[in-house]
C-alpha cells in the first residue's frame, strides 16, 4: 500500500508540473493545487496508518477472545492422538489416557478448568479495555444472521498471536506472582542497586534542575521493574512495543490489587518435559502486591506527599526516543533482557546515547539472544522471502564487539560482570529450562567537562 501511495504521489507531482509548464498563466494556482493534493495524500497516509493500528488492536483482542478455544482444540487433539493408537498400545496406557474412563475425564476437567481460569482473566482485561470479551463475542456471532456456525466463517487469529498470549501469562508469573520473586531477584535487583548507586536521589544536580532523576525502562513488559524503580523515588517511563503485553500491564497497574487477585495457570499450553500431569494446571495468584501500594504505601521509599511521575509509552523504542525532543532528557536507561531485541543493537545504543543527559548511564542486564537473528543462509535463497525483513537486516555481535561499539559511540564502562545466572519465565517444575549466563554492565555518557 505504501508503494502504491508513493507512485501515486509521483504521478500527481509530474502531472501538476507538466500542467504548470503548459499553462504558465495558472502557475500560482497549480502550486496551490499541489499543496492541497499533497496535504490530502498526507491525510490518506495517516488514515491508512490509523486503520492498520486499529486492525492490529482488534487482532490482539481477538487473540485474547479465542485463547480458550485454541487451548480446547489442542486438548481435544491430544486426546484424539491417544485414541488413534493401535489397541495393543492403548492396552498399556494409564487409565487417565484411555478414552471413556473416569480418570481421563478427571484429567481433562482439570485442564478445562485451567482454560476457563485463564480466559476469565483475559476477559477481565478486555472488559477493562472497553471491548467485547469472549462471551460477548460468541453471543454476537450467534445473533448474526450471516453466521452459518461453520468454524471456517470465523476469522481465526494466527498461532503466533496465541503464542504471544501464552507468553503474557508466563510473564504474569515472572512480574506479578510470589513464584516469580526468584527471577526478579536475579534480574531486577542488580538494576535497582545500580540505579541507586549511579543515579542517587537528592544530589546537587537534582536541586539545580528542580526535578527527580528520570529513567526509561525499555521493553518494560508488564511493568514490574518500572514500577519498582518508581517506588524507589524516581520518575520512570516504561516503554513497550507489544500490544499483547500493554493490555495486561495497563490492567494490572491500574485495575488490580491483592484484595481481589486472579488465579491463572500459565503452563497449560505445555505438553513436553512434564513430570506430573498436574504440573501444567497448577495456579498462581496475581498480583502478589498492590501496584498502588507500591507507590503510596510502605514499599515506597520517598517521603513527598505526591509520588514521582510514572508513565508507559507504547510503541517502537527507536521511533519514540530518537526524536530530538527526547535528546538529553533522561538520567538513566534501565535495560533488562532488551538490547538483543534490536535488529541493530548499534542503533539502540546510538539512540540511548542521544537521549541521556551528560553523566547519564545505561544500566544493562541480559543475554545476547538476538531475536531477529537470521536463519541459516542458503546458496539458493530467494530475495523475496516471506520472513520479516528484520531477520535479514539483523546484525549479531559478541559482547567484546558490543563493548567496542559502546566505547566508539562515546560511553565509558564503569562496571561489568559476565556469566550472571538468570532465568526468564521459567517453569521450575519442568524437565527443561533455559539458564542464561547474562552480562551486567553500567556505561556512562561523560560530561563535557570530563574531556
Amino acid at each position: 500500500a505504501c508503494h502504491k501511495l508513493h507512485n501515486y504521489l509521483l504521478y500527481l507531482i509530474c502531472s501538476l508540473f507538466l500542467n504548470a509548464l503548459m499553462h504558465r498563466e495558472a502557475h500560482l494556482n497549480m502550486n496551490h493545487q499541489l499543496e492541497c493534493r499533497n496535504e490530502s495524500i498526507a491525510i490518506q497516509a495517516q488514515q491508512l496508518e490509523n486503520e492498520q493500528e486499529e486492525r492490529h488492536f482488534e487482532d490482539v483482542c481477538d487473540a485474547y477472545r479465542q485463547y480458550a478455544t485454541f487451548m480446547r482444540c489442542e486438548r481435544v487433539n491430544r486426546v484424539a492422538r491417544f485414541t488413534a493408537l493401535p489397541q495393543s498400545q492403548k492396552n498399556v496406557l494409564p487409565l487417565s489416557l484411555r478414552e471413556g474412563t473416569k480418570e481421563m475425564q478427571d484429567r481433562n476437567k482439570l485442564i478445562q478448568d485451567a482454560e476457563v481460569r485463564n480466559q476469565f482473566f483475559l476477559d477481565s482485561v478486555l472488559n477493562y479495555t472497553g471491548v467485547n470479551n469472549s462471551q460477548q463475542w460468541h453471543k454476537e456471532r450467534a445473533e448474526n444472521e450471516n453466521t452459518t456456525g461453520d468454524v471456517h466463517d470465523i476469522k481465526w487469529v494466527t498461532s503466533e498471536s496465541i503464542s504471544k498470549v501464552q507468553s503474557v501469562l508466563k510473564s504474569l508469573m515472572r512480574d506479578w506472582s510470589i513464584e516469580g520473586a526468584g527471577e526478579r531477584s536475579m534480574c531486577y535487583a542488580p538494576i535497582r542497586n545500580a540505579v541507586r548507586k549511579y543515579v542517587p536521589i537528592g544530589v546537587e544536580s537534582d536541586k539545580v534542575l528542580n526535578r527527580l532523576p528520570r529513567i526509561v525502562v525499555p521493553g518494560a513488559g508488564l511493568g514490574r521493574l518500572a514500577l519498582e524503580l518508581c517506588s524507589d523515588g524516581y520518575e520512570v517511563q516504561g516503554n513497550e512495543f507489544s500490544l499483547h503485553m500493554l493490555l495486561v500491564s495497563d490492567f494490572i497497574l491500574n485495575n488490580s490489587s491483592t484484595y481481589r487477585p486472579f488465579n491463572v495457570s500459565p503452563w497449560i499450553g505445555t505438553s513436553c518435559n512434564i513430570s506430573s500431569s498436574n504440573d501444567p494446571t497448577r495456579t498462581i495468584s496475581v498480583p502478589d502486591v498492590d501496584p498502588g501500594a507500591m507507590l503510596l504505601g510502605e514499599e515506597s521509599n520517598f517521603t513527598d506527599q505526591n509520588p514521582p511521575e510514572f508513565s508507559m509509552a507504547a510503541g517502537d523504542f527507536v521511533s519514540i526516543y530518537s526524536k530530538t525532543s527526547e535528546h538529553g532528557q533522561w538520567d538513566a536507561v534501565a535495560s533488562c533482557f532488551f538490547l538483543d531485541t534490536a535488529p541493530s543493537v548499534v542503533k539502540y545504543l546510538q539512540v540511548i546515547w542521544d537521549m541521556l543527559i551528560e553523566g547519564g548511564v545505561l544500566i544493562n542486564f541480559g543475554p545476547l539472544l538476538f531475536h531477529w537473528s537470521s536463519p541459516p543462509a542458503r546458496p539458493d535463497e530467494v530475495a523475496n522471502s516471506s520472513l520479516d525483513h528484520r531477520y535479514f537486516d539483523s546484525v549479531d555481535v559478541c559482547y567484546d564487539d558490543l563493548k567496542e561499539i559502546l566505547t566508539q559511540i562515546g560511553f565509558e564502562i564503569l562496571e561489568e560482570k559476565l556469566g550472571v545466572e538468570a532465568l526468564y519465565t521459567a517453569d521450575k517444575l519442568s524437565m527443561m529450562s533455559s539458564n542464561y549466563q547474562c552480562v551486567y554492565f553500567v556505561a556512562r555518557k561523560p560530561c563535557r567537562k570530563d574531556f
